[in-house]
């Protein structure tokens, strides 16, 4: 068995244990078709154990990485190729795209970036490196330039008749900003799968977050998303305890090659939307002089020791704390 498989085989019997465990209690009201089940938790199918091969189902069980792995993230669960594929290409690459863009705007040192100058009515392609403390390194490579428009430049730029100003064009294609949005919220919906399991994730309140991931063109509904005065020390996943406003809060890092961005994200529990739950915080916040409500989290840390996959116990711990008032 390789490595790969071993790990796919691992994260399924992991979650398919606990998927029977709730059934043979009675705790969720799911008809599950296999002796071990893994339901994919974006689309809701259910999988045996052999879809983990490829050459036994077309859309067969891969790993899923949250946050993305481009961005530091490690493969925590498993989904379906088709949403796996969907989630991949259509709504976390304009998250990982979002950040270098951001790091290409503030050229960190031997960053490498490459842009087209205006000139004439035509461009110069340029190869830019910053050497650190604002100094740039412009590179025109002959064989990626029309060379008469080369020449003709190169020599505007050596008598100074060129200008003042040289217009760098962005990049084409920028991200999405509700893209960027619904990777974040899908980063932090697998999070929360990938430590609580089926516990809670089925019901249908989720459903609406399901269907922003595997449909990147449906509105969202509001995520409630902190990217401020967050530590990385203070990565994990949190219970929020706030008068009416119990919830997961997870913080997770976003990681480039040459930054890292911290993000807190919530996700209510079935019965309350994001509005009620940003409303329910802002009632118990104090008001500042700036006109801004400050808010005090009230958390407690999720305990690794707590077996939430196999001890029943443990899992009616949680489903006891969220369904009391």
């Amino acid at each position: 068995m390789s490595r790969a498989l071993s790990k796919r085989t691992r994260l399924f019997e992991k979650f398919s244990r606990q998927l029977h465990l709730l059934k043979d209690h009675g705790l969720i009201d799911v008809d599950l078709k296999y002796d071990e089940t893994y339901i994919c938790p974006i689309c809701l199918d259910q999988f045996q154990k052999s879809d983990l091969i490829s050459t036994s189902n077309k859309n067969y069980l891969t790993e899923e990485d949250a946050p993305p792995d481009k961005l530091g993230g490690s493969r925590v669960a498993l989904t379906c190729k088709k949403c796996n594929s969907t989630a991949g290409h259509e709504i976390d690459f304009h998250l990982i795209k979002r950040l270098r863009d951001i790091d290409d705007a503030k050229f960190y040192k031997d960053t490498i970036q490459h842009r087209r100058v205006e000139f004439e009515d035509t461009f110069v392609n340029s190869e830019i490196t910053s050497q650190g403390n604002g100094v740039l390194t412009v590179l025109h490579r002959i064989d990626n330039n029309n060379p008469s428009t080369l020449d003709r430049f190169i020599y505007s730029l050596k008598t100074k008749s060129f200008g003042e100003i040289l217009h760098l064009n962005p990049p084409k294609q920028p991200a999405d900003d509700k893209k960027v949005d619904k990777a974040l919220l899908k980063s932090n919906y697998i999070l929360t799968f990938s430590k609580f399991g089926y516990i809670f994730l089925l019901d249908e309140y989720y459903n609406t977050i399901r269907k922003e991931i595997k449909n990147p063109e449906f509105e969202a509904e509001g995520n409630l998303i902190l990217n401020q005065r967050i530590e990385a020390a203070q990565v994990g996943t949190y219970y929020v305890i706030n008068p009416n406003a119990k919830s997961i809060f997870n913080i997770f890092s976003l990681k480039t090659e040459y930054s890292e961005t911290i993000i807190g994200a919530f996700l209510p529990f079935p019965n309350m939307s994001p509005q009620t739950l940003h409303q329910n915080l802002i009632d118990e916040g104090a008001n500042l002089d700036c006109g801004n409500i400050a808010v005090k989290l009230d958390t407690r840390h999720y305990d690794f020791n707590a077996d939430l996959f196999s001890d029943i116990d443990e899992i009616n711990k949680v489903l006891k704390w969220k369904n009391v008032p």
